[in-house]
């Protein structure tokens, strides 16, 4: 069975508005995670790839199929979107009954399904809750719920866990892990922490361009000797973020340790550090906007 998911020069226009640029990628099995900023172009390629938005040009291939036939890639793609609503006087076992029924399955096969997906998000007990009852982090279940309710092969996420308390961030990041053991999981987001803490591989967007696709490590060593960390006194704090890549900086006292992307260790007293993702992410993005 084929498990891959194949781009191969593809390009989306919206009027004179290029949101895609000749995009290449391979996205195996497993979790994959698309990282770039709001209006990189993320949105627009998840969508074509659900087929709701065609490709002006390029190929699309997804476990084997081209992306043309889209009934049959339908009955393979499960998506939660970055708006996904409901009436919210619709309970719970409605929508998935709603839904389900628009996915084409017979009542059979929703009075078998529906428990079963309801029970690996943790909402067995919200049967009868209503859609306007429920809390963010509880849609965004309900939502991964009706994704899988046709047993994909591939599930796409738009912005999944944007606006969640960060308890339900990581039950969310949790509960995407355990779902991608069989299936390809594409996690497209702006949020560097949801990237680090489940994806293996990655793909990153810039105005409409693939400017990296690879393993995380292999984004690591990119900016591997080009990061460094200084305690500095806080009226230094703002000339060293007039020269320099700041990303992250903690409090002591009358100091601030800060973290930062330079070339070289140009900084009197900064001492080298192994690169996280976000320092990776914005040393490549800053190369980038000097481009």
């Amino acid at each position: 069975m084929n498990t891959e998911i194949v781009l191969k020069n593809v390009n989306k226009f919206y009027g004179k508005n290029q949101a895609l640029k000749d995009i290449s990628l391979t996205i195996p099995n497993g979790m994959f995670g698309l990282l770039g900023r709001n209006g990189a172009g993320k949105t627009t390629l998840m969508k074509i790839l659900a087929t709701l938005h065609n490709a002006d040009t390029g190929k699309v291939m997804i476990c084997g199929l081209d992306v043309e036939e889209r009934a049959k890639i339908r009955d393979k793609i499960g998506y939660l979107p970055q708006d996904f609503t409901m009436y919210g006087t619709m309970s719970v076992y409605e929508v998935m009954d709603y839904l389900g029924t628009l996915a084409g399955l017979k009542k059979k096969e929703r009075a078998l399904r529906i428990p079963q997906m309801l029970d690996k998000v943790n909402l067995q007990n919200n049967y009868k809750t209503k859609v306007k009852a429920m809390s963010g982090g509880m849609r965004r279940r309900l939502g991964i719920a009706q994704a899988l309710l046709n047993n994909p092969q591939v599930l796409i996420v738009d912005e999944p866990t944007a606006g969640l308390d960060p308890e339900e961030r990581v039950r969310f990041r949790n509960l995407l892990c355990e779902i991608a053991d069989q299936r390809i999981v594409i996690l497209s987001t702006h949020i560097v922490g949801d990237i680090e803490a489940t994806c293996e591989n990655i793909a990153i967007l810039h105005e409409g361009e693939l400017c990296f696709s690879g393993k995380v490590s292999e984004l690591l060593n990119i900016a591997k000797g080009k990061i460094y960390i200084a305690e500095i006194s806080k009226l230094e704090l703002e000339e060293m973020k007039s020269k320099y890549i700041v990303t992250g900086m903690l409090t002591k006292g009358s100091k601030v340790e800060v973290r930062f992307v330079s070339e070289d260790n140009s900084f009197p007293y900064a001492r080298s550090v192994e690169p996280n993702v976000e320092d990776a992410y914005l040393y490549l993005m800053n190369g980038k906007e000097k481009v």
